[in-house]
């Protein structure tokens, strides 16, 4: 499975774990449930005729009954299985067929009206009674010309109806009876397509490969292409942490002025699709409900090697704000050594609760661990977390930073975010540094740190020595080059 990108490809064989399978094959069932479909068709009936107070639908055949619940009723009895409005009470109630105009409407196969239950010797008066109905008018839903239910439109006035919701309501019988019989359809075949799923194998063949997991895969995403979309990323996310099916790259962060390590960053690659960006995976995983749990694991693993970094220098990791603000996230820092801990603050997802997550991110504090917020300058969600978190360090966004050399609107705002950052303590780190020319703009501005490609890629840690030492040679070459410069006010210590 290639990513997120190809839903329909198949699933590793013998790896799906079966409490997702069921929640698809849930999912798929009730894409095709008749009785959903029903209760679709009274709901619409009720918000379309203007006098319409209640809808009540109920089969008239075994077969029907069947498809719909299992239910078992005796002959000549028709029970309400969807309904809308003041009838909506009434579902799983008996109607006799004899003396009533439901029945009345299912043997003649057309629709009926009555203008006054009281006076019309067709009804079952004392069901209207009981239903607080005095008028209605009764739809025959047919199915390859067997008659198999009817759709009741009640008022709880008299002659609440005319002849045009007659017209309309018979227009629409023909379609209301080829969705629910279509979706009757679908379902006898469905079922018996993810019925094989579970058998384990046909005539030998493995059911997950082949011909029959390709029609299998095909159903799901034509009838359900969501569940099968999610299934999908649950299955890819759940693979990765079991593996674990992800690795770990370390990218330096230097002191600009002087070329020496500041800090290291440990960032995530997974394995099955290495050229695909990471935060694209961890954004797929939150949309399934498992984003916190795989940037915890991130973290865990980020943690635990700590110690093989070259001297005493600080170690960057990314959390969302629900990692952020896990106990998973923070056991894992508190077993490491959180003095030396920068969690940088991403928006994979939103944030509703900032009093909660400052909360979490005061408890992380208390252990000495630094908060830094990424990507500042790309959105409007970055800007309020330096706002209502009041970071140690705000990270510029690649748009701030690539080409300043050459525009003075970039130079601009990062002038402000370092006069704001000067102004409340915090220190900026400039990120995606690509070329010469923006390494020396962003030293001329007095950025104190900064990272990217042009000072060393992302890599494994058996090569972290050499990347610092090649990027400390390339900065000290520049700096030589357009001679020393004191320190300007931007540049201040670290706290």
């Amino acid at each position: 499975m290639r990513g997120f990108r190809l839903v329909g490809s198949l699933p590793a064989r013998g790896r799906e774990p079966m409490n997702d399978w069921l929640k698809l094959k849930t999912s798929i069932r009730q894409a095709v449930d008749p009785l959903q479909l029903m209760q679709r068709v009274a709901d619409q009936a009720l918000a379309m005729i203007d006098n319409a107070d209640g809808v009540l639908i109920g089969p008239g055949t075994m077969a029907l009954l069947a498809h719909v619940g299992g239910l078992v009723v005796e002959a000549g009895q028709l029970r309400h299985v969807c309904g809308a409005g003041i009838l909506a009470s009434h579902v799983g109630e008996l109607l006799p067929l004899d003396g009533s105009l439901s029945g009345e409407t299912i043997r003649a196969g057309e629709t009926l009206i009555t203008g006054d239950t009281e006076r019309d010797p067709r009804v079952d008066l004392g069901a209207t009674r009981a239903y607080g109905v005095r008028s209605a008018v009764c739809v025959p839903l047919m199915r390859g010309g067997e008659r198999v239910g009817v759709l009741t439109v009640g008022s709880a006035g008299p002659r609440a109806f005319e002849q045009h919701d007659v017209l309309l309501l018979s227009s629409l019988a023909d379609f209301m009876s080829a969705v629910i019989g279509a979706a009757l359809d679908f379902t006898t075949i469905t079922a018996r397509l993810l019925a094989e799923r579970q058998a384990g194998s046909r005539r030998g063949v493995p059911v997950d490969t082949g011909d029959a997991a390709l029609a299998e895969r095909f159903v799901e995403n034509v009838l359900d292409p969501s569940g099968a979309k999610e299934h999908s990323i649950r299955s890819r996310v759940k693979r990765i942490l079991e593996g674990p099916g992800f690795s770990l790259v370390f990218q330096p962060i230097f002191e600009l002025e002087g070329g020496g390590l500041f800090c290291t960053e440990a960032l995530a690659r997974f394995g099955d699709e290495p050229d695909e960006p990471p935060d694209i995976v961890i954004a797929a995983a939150h949309q399934v409900g498992l984003g916190v749990e795989l940037e915890a694991a991130i973290i865990e693993l980020a943690a635990a090697q700590l110690g093989q970094l070259p001297g005493w220098g600080l170690l960057a990791v990314n959390a969302g704000p629900g990692a952020l603000a896990s106990s998973r996230v923070a056991e894992a820092l508190a077993r490491s050594d959180p003095e030396r801990i920068i969690v940088e603050l991403t928006e994979h997802v939103r944030v509703d609760d900032y009093a909660r997550l400052a909360d979490a991110a005061r408890a992380l504090r208390h252990m000495g661990v630094r908060l830094a917020i990424d990507d500042a300058g790309a959105g409007f969600a970055s800007l309020m977390h330096i706002l209502k978190l009041a970071p140690d360090f705000i990270k510029l966004d690649r748009e701030l930073v690539t080409g300043i050399d050459l525009d003075p609107v970039r130079r601009s705002l990062v002038e402000s975010l370092l006069r704001f950052a000067d102004e409340t303590g915090a220190l900026i780190i400039a990120e995606c540094i690509e070329t010469e020319a923006d390494l020396g703009a962003l030293r001329d501005l007095d950025v104190r740190y900064g990272q990217g490609f042009y000072l060393a890629r992302p890599g494994p840690l058996s090569a972290i020595r050499q990347a610092i030492k090649d990027g400390s040679a390339r900065m000290r070459a520049q700096r030589a080059a357009q001679g020393a410069r004191p320190t300007g006010a931007g540049a201040g210590a670290i706290r």
